[in-house]
């Protein structure tokens, strides 16, 4: 599963919510962040699980250390279930994050999900290669491993400069590499902002290899601040959609 959109819309919340979803659904999960720490990336954890669990957790009030339910926040650590999940943002002895330090680490642990949240930045660990055939060896070596252990894996990307208007969903051909990308995934998907609704997201299908889709598109109601991700059924799009 591929989803690309630009910097600023919101591509590492939706990376973070897709793993809380699956773990609150009991799968084992492992989330591979090369842009965050882990720090960062297991505060938007709490606050996803907890609003999931019907705790009211605040993510801005965290980040910037003001008063939260202390009670609350602790009973919901208390109850949740981080057993079925591995957070990584680094891996020991390497200075980045390489397809075979994730295939080693899908062997070991036997995750039932995998989300990657910048695959951009992980290396093929060959650099002597052009940069083409490195990104299909990336992207290709990550299909091979999702067949060959049976593991979905969902990866995020930006879109290049290009694709300079937030409210259209970004193209492949304005995602680096993104043929290489389209060709490998299974289903691929483009995110953007919608005009005068800043809390809400398009989400595009470009592709999806199993069947065909109700729709190619659909909104999304984010609220970060609660971690809060749901599909609006229904949504009357303008006459440009």
């Amino acid at each position: 599963i591929a989803m690309f959109a630009r910097p600023t819309i919101g591509k590492t919340w939706m990376c973070v919510h897709s793993a809380a979803t699956a773990v609150k659904k009991g799968f084992r999960t492992l989330l591979i962040s090369t842009e965050m720490p882990i720090s960062s990336i297991s505060m938007r954890l709490d606050v996803v699980l907890a609003n999931m669990m019907g705790y009211d957790l605040s993510h801005t009030a965290l980040r910037r250390g003001e008063s939260i339910n202390e009670d609350s926040y602790k009973e919901f650590l208390t109850h949740s279930n981080k057993k079925d999940l591995l957070v990584c943002d680094h891996i020991s002895g390497q200075v980045g994050i390489s397809i075979e330090s994730i295939a080693s680490l899908v062997r070991k642990h036997h995750p039932e999900f995998v989300v990657i949240d910048g695959v951009y930045l992980i290396s093929t660990g060959d650099s002597k290669k052009a940069i083409w055939e490195q990104s299909y060896a990336l992207f290709y070596g990550l299909k091979n491993l999702a067949t060959s252990t049976n593991t979905p894996i969902m990866v995020s990307t930006q879109a290049t400069r290009e694709a300079a208007n937030m409210f259209t969903p970004p193209r492949a051909d304005q995602v680096a590499f993104g043929d290489a990308l389209i060709r490998s995934a299974d289903c691929a998907m483009s995110m953007c902002a919608i005009e005068n609704e800043p809390n809400k997201r398009m989400i595009q299908f470009q592709k999806y290899r199993d069947g065909e889709l109700p729709n190619d598109i659909t909104a999304m109601q984010w609220n970060v601040d609660k971690g809060d991700i749901l599909e609006i059924p229904n949504y009357k799009w303008s006459d440009d959609f």
